[in-house]
């Protein structure tokens, strides 16, 4: 048996409320030494700490205050 989608499962995250809850298209680079561990090119809050959140970005970084206007 197929499970079948809803026609709108491609539109989840870019659908009300989540398109403005949850953000990860900043710039991110690896940790250096780490595999798995990237954070924000800008202002370099491991994007673990930032959990997806504009506001949890530095009150500074180049990327928030972007996406803030």
């Amino acid at each position: 048996m197929t499970a079948k989608l809803s026609p709108a499962a491609g539109q989840y995250y870019s659908s009300s409320p989540y398109r403005e809850a949850f953000d990860i298209t900043y710039p991110q680079e690896n940790l250096e030494g780490e595999m798995y561990q990237y954070r924000c090119k800008f202002c370099k809050i491991i994007t673990t700490d930032i959990n997806g959140r504009l506001e949890n970005h530095a009150a500074d970084c180049e990327y928030r205050l972007s996406r803030a206007q």
